[in-house]
């Protein structure tokens, strides 16, 4: 067996990277129930959760070594996705007082089809037919695992789903073309920066925000933000490793580590439709792994510069006339 090439190992590692998120996201899910329980509300988790993340990601970068500070046009840019992520929790979580959580998610994830339309549309990425047949399933799977029906749809809470669905497209599609070219942390800084300072004026303007009561509350409320920026980090590495595409669909796996999360630590119990929805998503993401084993990713390879000028062969150096001791 002939050994693992550097794109071969970004390719197992981009995934690794999505799992990661998608479990570090269930972990965010979790620490934010346990903050309901014990008091907080919608407002004061999100504003903590961006706020949190910034405080998180200003001490990884200092601990690193590496720099906060982006050109000008990329800073516009990362607190102009801020403003859209913002926008896209304001949506998500507004859904859940109107319809069902589980018919607000299966909507949600729609955005995975949406990223690899885009992807495609605009050159970004190739859709193989293995990986347009595992969307397809990971959704189908998804319907299953939410288990959700369309009985009493309240048409503005499905809007603002929809509308959570497409920020989120937005902001994977826009910072996958933004962290070709650097590092995707400073990039993440100053967008939940912009995020978390649009929540705290919120904040301020509302003057009533309700924070946790109990111990365990709080215990949620402080770990919210850590899991959160550990999952926005790994996922959006995995973007700069694998694609926004194959990420988009790594994070599938979210629904299920929640439902299995919360059978096993909130005490919720699962259906067979939902473990056979559980099943269909973790054989796309499988299927999906194994392709990306084969070929290495999904980024091309990079191309050879092209020379121009007499002498000027690929792979070969231009040559230049020697000059002897007795040269002119």
């Amino acid at each position: 067996m002939a050994p693992p090439t550097p794109l071969h190992g970004r390719g197992v590692l981009g995934i690794g990277l999505a799992a990661l998120s998608a479990a570090a996201f269930t972990a965010t899910t979790i620490a934010t129930v346990r903050a309901y329980e014990g008091g907080a509300e919608p407002l004061a988790a999100i504003t903590i959760r961006f706020a949190g993340a910034v405080v998180v990601l200003a001490a990884m970068l200092r601990l690193s070594g590496a720099s906060m500070r982006l050109p000008l046009r990329a800073r516009l840019s990362a607190c102009g996705l801020g403003g859209v992520l913002a926008a896209q929790s304001w949506c998500l979580y507004n859904s859940f007082a109107h319809i069902a959580v589980g018919l607000t998610f299966t909507i949600f994830y729609v955005y995975p089809m949406l990223v690899a339309a885009i992807a495609v549309s605009t050159g970004q990425a190739r859709l193989t037919p293995v990986l347009a047949a595992a969307l397809a399933a990971a959704f189908c799977g998804l319907v299953l695992v939410f288990d959700a029906t369309g009985a009493g749809v309240d048409p503005y809470g499905a809007g603002l789903a929809v509308g959570a669905s497409l920020a989120w497209t937005c902001v994977i599609v826009a910072s996958a073309r933004m962290m070709r070219e650097r590092d995707p942390r400073p990039l993440m800084f100053h967008m939940q920066a912009a995020a978390g300072a649009v929540y705290v004026v919120v904040c301020l303007a509302d003057g009533d925000v309700a924070l946790p009561e109990t111990a365990a509350g709080w215990a949620g409320y402080a770990a919210l933000p850590v899991f959160y920026s550990v999952a926005t980090l790994c996922f959006f590495g995995a973007v700069a490793a694998v694609g926004s595409i194959r990420s988009s669909l790594v994070m599938n796996l979210e629904p299920v580590f929640t439902i299995a999360a919360g059978f096993l630590i909130l005490g919720q119990a699962l259906t067979g439709t939902q473990l056979l929805g559980a099943a269909l998503v973790i054989a796309a993401v499988v299927a999906v792994r194994a392709r990306t084993a084969e070929t290495g990713g999904s980024r091309p390879a990079p191309a050879i510069p092209r020379r121009t000028g007499p002498g000027a062969f690929p792979g070969k150096r231009r040559s230049r006339p020697r000059r002897g001791r007795w040269s002119g």
